[in-house]
């Protein structure tokens, strides 16, 4: 069966995904390299860059990426993503996805799910 998809129907498309360590919950969140370098460009002689992702609620969130020196440190969300952690609830062993939807892939989206065991089998569910 062939699906064709028109100009109308947004796309999405998962940019990285994590799970939470405790220093994701309670400092910062650790975010990949590859996936910053990809999709934020960081002006010249930048080392941080506020955007705004909107949740499955629809609340937009602000979030300031920062790297450190030349590129050297990993890159971290610092400003913005306590106050998300303690309004979402967020725990260690949650998973937060990032991703781009949109027909021109320019509004970026943030999603959240909890890893839970019923009947014994484990099931990812959102937040």
């Amino acid at each position: 069966m062939h699906m064709q998809f028109s100009e109308s129907e947004p796309v999405m498309k998962e940019l990285c995904s994590k799970i939470l360590t405790p220093t994701d919950v309670r400092v910062r969140l650790s975010f990949p390299t590859a996936t910053t370098r990809e999709h934020f460009k960081l002006l010249e002689g930048s080392q941080s860059l506020d955007f705004q992702v909107r949740d499955s609620y629809s609340k937009v969130w602000t979030f300031r990426l920062c790297t450190g020196k030349n590129g050297h440190l990993k890159p971290v969300l610092t400003k913005g993503w306590r106050d998300f952690v303690k309004r979402m609830g967020l725990k260690v062993g949650d998973k937060v996805i990032f991703v781009v939807h949109g027909n021109h892939n320019d509004q970026l989206g943030i999603q959240v799910k909890r890893n839970i065991k019923l009947l014994g089998n484990e099931h990812w569910v959102d937040l």
